[in-house]
């Protein structure tokens, strides 16, 4: 499925450009020279009805919070403030047990600030200085460590409409984009030109900015080495109000790396991108243990073949996979497998032969391709669930094998059997994904669940592993994902830049600690280690009786609406293909949006008349269907929440009408149709045709 980006100013350094004039617009702008003037006022005339139903919030608003509000209208920047919008980015992908959300995440943050330039997050930083309220970077919230949880009565720099091209230099192989800007909306503009990125996290709807923030091990990392070996230079907004341009040469920009936005906003970045490779080929091997895989993992990476990536996936993920496959049968055997992808100018490069001596069975190429081109979507499984919970960790390679070994054991004695799979990032190390069901609704099971989780990234630790991020949940573990000088480094240059600690408190450099009491005490290194490891040694007693508790318990039966709410992975690659989105900004109008809305509806908190109307401005357009991580069945889901919404607050009409008209009245919204990123049908909602 392939769209237009929606981009800020573009220009093409040789003067070719494969779409018209080598511009295009700001996002949700039309390719029109740069003019662009009807989708802009489309946009506004959505943004500003929406405003003023968000006027009625402001009385609601404390002082410092309502003069902060002043000050972002005054500059032109942005904002949301009703509860809607304001509960969603109560969280990010992760989901913690009832328990621990309650007492630690109780607060929504204050308001929501949405720059569009790096001017306006540099002034957005000021502002927050100025009023000393703590503030949180946020661009996808993909991520399930908790990094981009936001501070109590915090601020949060929502980065989703910093996003666009700013140049791509075809000789210095280069695109710079802006910090919001999506690794697949990167991609598929880059294919325009003939140039391919080389490397991309496995959330691909995430940001750049984002992904360099957490670390950057991914897809093609094999070949090309984590994000920050293939980002030339970054500008940033640093937490002292200043900005700098950063290269590899400065030391700011390698403590940038993995610092999880507590060092500053990436506003943007110069990333090193490769021509489309000419011919490629990826081929499915099978083995008969895990032992076996990563000798012959090992024997590959030492041969000359041109491998670009290499995943491998354990019995339990392929088990999986065969239930997920729409293929008859069990397409897969019942065992671990290895997926090579190869790369070649020529396609006699790709000839390869598995070695006899590892007994590797070569799969048909279908299914190297189906997986290959599922690379992406690694949580397929989690409507199973109807939730996942898991661990990712980085390993020596050698010692995968044993990792998962001892993961299969824990999980066994909880009655849980865990899929894995794993990416090739190096010669040496391996990123592990260990994924299992669970189910949220059952509280004290999925409190029991989380704890597993930690768990196996203690068992991680115990064979030379660390966690792949800290976040929050993986504070304990900080001293195996941070050096001990590079620690040393980061907190001296949080000290002179942050002095209040209002840079994305609560995380592994802040002193302001979110994490108190009793579960804040659990999670300090010493004590947190030596308990994980006491649990290790009684996790069969525990274990025993998690399974003698929860493992008769028969599914319960689930509608649409309930099913998609709670299977939903929170990845926000619906937000960005959302028409919706696009054109009023707000995420309550996307199925991350809407979902959250749903679950928070369940749990008893209400909204004003004038709020729920968002729920309602949709175009039934199914591309946030064509996205989804878990293939839920979002249109149907709507079709229960409207009438849920409607039977309490009544279905808005006149609204929904002339949403309608102006979405489809925009050049960018016929190209979305023409590049088939939006079904033909789009706009045809069975309960509103009266109204289209």
């Amino acid at each position: 499925m392939e769209r237009k980006l929606k981009s800020a100013k573009r220009t093409v350094k040789d003067g070719s450009d494969p779409s018209e004039e080598g511009k295009t617009s700001k996002p949700g702008m039309a390719s029109d020279g740069g003019k662009g003037k009807k989708p802009q006022q489309t946009r506004e005339k959505i943004r500003a009805k929406l405003s003023e139903i968000d006027q009625k919030w402001v009385t609601r608003l404390d002082d410092d919070t309502a003069s902060i509000c002043s000050e972002l209208e005054k500059a032109g920047i942005e904002f949301l403030i009703s509860d809607s919008e304001r509960i969603i980015r109560e969280t990010d992908s992760s989901e913690p047990p009832k328990i621990i959300s309650h007492l630690l995440f109780s607060a929504a943050p204050a308001l929501i600030a949405k720059p569009k330039t790096h001017e306006e997050v540099k002034l957005c930083v000021q502002i927050c200085r100025e009023h000393d309220r703590p503030l949180v970077i946020r661009g996808a919230a993909s991520s399930a460590f908790g990094g981009a949880l936001p501070p109590d009565n915090g601020v949060v720099i929502d980065m989703s409409e910093l996003a666009g091209i700013v140049s791509i230099d075809r000789e210095k192989l280069e695109a710079t984009v802006l910090g919001g800007t999506r690794w697949s909306d990167l991609s598929l503009e880059l294919k325009k030109y003939g140039l391919a990125l080389k490397t991309t996290p496995s959330s691909i709807f995430s940001t750049v900015a984002g992904w360099f923030s957490t670390g950057g091990c991914g897809i093609n990392s094999y070949k090309f080495g984590d994000i920050a070996k293939n980002v030339t230079r970054l500008r940033v907004v640093l937490p002292d109000g200043t900005d700098r341009y950063l290269t590899p040469q400065d030391q700011l920009f390698e403590l940038m790396r993995g610092s999880e936005g507590q060092l500053g906003a990436i506003t943007e970045m110069t990333i090193s991108v490769r021509e489309m490779p000419k011919h490629s080929r990826s081929i499915l091997l099978q083995v008969s243990n895990d032992a076996v895989a990563f000798r012959l993992i090992s024997h590959l990476t030492g041969q000359d073949i041109p491998i670009s990536h290499i995943m491998f996936f354990d019995q339990g993920r392929i088990t999986e996979l065969n239930e997920l496959t729409p293929i008859p049968g069990k397409p897969l055997h019942e065992s671990p497998a290895i997926l090579l992808h190869l790369e070649a100018d020529d396609i006699a490069g790709l000839r390869f032969e598995p070695p006899v001596e590892f007994g590797a069975i070569e799969m048909p190429p279908f299914m190297a391709n189906l997986l290959w081109n599922d690379r992406y979507f690694p949580m397929r499984g989690r409507s199973k669930g109807p939730g996942m919970l898991g661990a990712e960790v980085v390993l020596p390679i050698s010692a995968v094998p044993t990792y998962l070994a001892r993961a299969r054991s824990i999980g066994s004695m909880f009655g849980i059997r865990l899929a894995s799979e794993a990416h090739i990032i190096s010669k040496s190390e391996a990123l592990v994904m260990s994924f299992y069901p669970t189910d949220q609704r059952r509280n004290l099971m999925y409190t029991m669940h989380a704890i597993l989780s930690l768990l196996l990234t203690r068992a991680a630790t115990d064979c030379r592993g660390r966690p792949y991020a800290v976040g929050i949940w993986n504070q304990p573990f900080v001293r195996f994902v941070i050096p001990k000088d590079k620690m040393a480094s980061l907190k001296k240059v949080n000290k002179q830049l942050d002095p209040n600690d209002l840079f994305n408190p609560g995380k592994f450099l802040s002193k302001r600690a979110k994490l108190t009491g009793a579960f804040g005490a659990f999670l300090k290194e010493q004590l947190s280690l030596f308990a994980m490891s006491a649990l290790l040694a009684m996790a069969s007693f525990a274990g025993s009786i998690t399974r003698r508790l929860f493992s008769k318990k028969e599914p319960e039966e689930m509608s649409d609406l309930e099913l998609s709410a709670l299977a939903c992975a929170r990845c926000g690659s619906c937000i960005n293909v959302c028409p919706a989105f696009l054109l009023t900004g707000r995420e309550t109008v996307t199925a991350r949006g809407k979902l959250l809305i749903y679950r928070k509806l369940r749990e008893g908190k209400s909204l004003m008349p004038d709020e729920a109307r968002s729920v309602f401005l949709c175009m039934r357009c199914r591309a946030c269907e064509e996205v989804c991580q878990t293939r839920l069945p979002l249109i149907s889901a709507y079709d229960e929440l409207e009438d849920l919404m409607e039977e309490r607050y009544g279905r808005p009409r006149k609204l929904i009408e002339e949403f309608v008209a102006e979405v489809e009245a925009s050049p960018e919204y016929e190209r979305m149709l023409y590049e088939g990123t939006i079904s033909p049908d789009a706009g045809l909602k069975e309960a509103d045709t009266d109204a289209v």
